[in-house]
């Protein structure tokens, strides 16, 4: 099963990567994150109609690219949004980091300037709305997702991203968060990173000016949101398995926060 996936998704790339310089989008140095020599990967896909779109950059877990991701593609898809799906491993000859002695070679540092990098790029192509580009990040991708809303980014690249979205990924460092709006949502059952209790706490600490918002669902386990996931198995020694009270809960509040931050504004006067 796993190569099948592997195919698919290479497929997927090498069909729906639009053009780049050089074949891959130009990697941003940033202060403490390592980029790929060769720069990045991605699949852009577009909805129905005529944009420009809001955007949704879908980032990956702990193992790669996966059928998660291309349904979340989807599912933005229908509500309106473009999607992008980034890859940061393939780029960097990384086939997973689950593994705690694997988990130094790509950080959050690093994938939070894939996401720079990849927004930078997307805004400037064609059907793609440059001031609605948000993140939905995945387990690994959530921790991501959280960490590139910190202040340091925003003040390097203000406006460039509006909105995050951290799905079971552990929310760390309140005292760097910026005011990009993050919603995190976690299963209360999850042991991977603790994100349902690290979240509670991030919130805790924020201001009233940082627009936070945090689910947690009791008895719910990684990976949740994942309806392929539909019996249970252990990834590093944690549950991982759908629920889909969970799910279809979280794609309502994820939709609504997407609403609310990257649906255009309306005309002044």
């Amino acid at each position: 099963m796993v190569p099948v996936l592997a195919i698919l998704v290479a497929l997927c790339l090498a069909a729906c990567t639009p053009g780049a310089p050089g074949g891959r989008i130009p990697f941003q140095a940033i202060a403490g994150a390592r980029g790929p020599a060769n720069g990045l990967d991605g699949a852009l896909r577009l909805p129905a109609g005529s944009g420009p779109f809001a955007l949704v950059i879908v980032l990956h877990g702990c193992g790669g690219i996966g059928s998660n991701a291309a349904l979340w593609a989807d599912r933005l898809n229908e509500w309106g949004y473009a999607a992008f799906i980034l890859d940061s491993f393939g780029p960097r000859g990384v086939r997973s980091v689950c593994a705690p002695a694997a988990q130094p070679a790509v950080t959050p540092s690093d994938r939070a300037a894939d996401v720079i990098s990849a927004a930078l790029w997307l805004r400037g192509q064609p059907g793609i709305d440059p001031d609605r580009i948000g993140v939905l990040g995945l387990s690994h991708g959530g921790s991501t997702a959280a960490w590139v809303t910190q202040a340091v980014y925003e003040q390097q690249y203000p406006g460039l991203l509006k909105a995050s979205v951290d799905y079971y990924g552990a929310c760390r460092a309140p005292e760097s968060h910026g005011t990009v709006p993050l919603l995190a949502l976690a299963g209360e059952a999850d042991t991977w990173g603790h994100p349902a209790r690290t979240c509670r706490d991030f919130a805790r600490k924020l201001r009233a000016d940082q627009p936070f918002e945090v689910y947690t669902y009791p008895n719910v386990a990684h990976d949740f949101d994942n309806p392929r996931q539909n019996h249970l198995m252990l990834n590093q020694g944690h549950v991982v398995l759908y629920d889909r009270d969970a799910a279809e809960d979280s794609y309502r509040r994820v939709r609504a926060f997407l609403s609310r931050w990257l649906e255009p504004k309306p005309n002044a006067g």
